[in-house]
């Protein structure tokens, strides 16, 4: 079902239903192409956008439920602060080891190295594991944004009140812009990015998912799933879709 502005879903009636071929290669034809990744985005959720679920954008995971929405990092999040603890693991159990078959001088680098890399990795390690990058609460009423520090999960968190939030944003980010010269034609791929907009004008991108521009309307309904779920949790308005 098309969701731009301005169109209307057409149902299908006995009269459709009757000029419809049949046979093998009418079944083949009719047959839809396969989901983009992150599941089925609202068939599942008509009736209650507040369903407990769990979405995929971006390099995030969406976890819904009644009461709270989560925007995690995705489980590949692991593999770097993963190594830098194995690194670090690895230097210091040398140092242990040929202590006394190392130059001097190594060893005060293999030091400095472990004492920088070993606290970075590890609490990028427990954020990839426990932590999340938004989270929408409403208890409290309110959003928290993690302000991470170097791209990992140390910082501070700056909470928005539900009631100083304006709208939240659905957008192609890749769709055409009209320029002063000549118009600047839509990109190939689709970019649905969901925005979290203040009343002072301030943005904060919650997430976003690309998709095939021939296939937009299926990415656009997984955005538009979560879009949803943060609306009627925190009573805000939700404008879009923009093409």
């Amino acid at each position: 079902m098309s969701l731009r502005a301005g169109g209307t879903a057409d149902l299908p009636g006995d009269d459709q239903a009757a000029e419809q071929p049949s046979g093998p290669t009418a079944a083949a034809d009719a047959q839809p192409p396969p989901p983009v990744a992150g599941g089925p985005a609202r068939d599942d959720t008509a009736s209650d956008p507040l369903a407990e679920r769990v979405r995929y954008l971006h390099r995030r995971v969406v976890k819904i439920s009644p009461a709270r929405i989560e925007v995690r990092p995705p489980r590949s999040a692991l593999i770097l602060p993963l190594v830098g603890v194995l690194i670090t693991g690895g230097l210091l159990a040398l140092v242990a080891v040929a202590t006394e078959d190392l130059p001097f001088w190594v060893l005060p680098v293999i030091l400095v190295v472990s004492v920088a890399l070993l606290p970075l990795s590890g609490l990028s390690l427990v954020y990839a594991v426990f932590g999340a990058n938004i989270v929408a609460d409403r208890a409290g009423n309110n959003v928290s944004l993690k302000q991470r520090f170097l791209g990992l999960g140390v910082g501070t968190n700056e909470l928005i009140p539900f009631w100083k939030i304006r709208e939240f944003l659905v957008e192609d980010v890749a769709r055409a812009v009209p320029g002063p010269e000549a118009d600047v034609p839509a990109h190939e791929i689709a970019q649905w990015q969901l925005t979290l907009v203040k009343k002072s004008g301030r943005r904060h991108a919650v997430g976003s998912f690309s998709v095939p521009r021939d296939r937009e309307e299926e990415g656009l309904d997984l955005v538009m799933d979560v879009a949803e779920a943060f609306a009627v949790l925190s009573g805000v308005p939700l404008r879009g879709p923009i093409w």
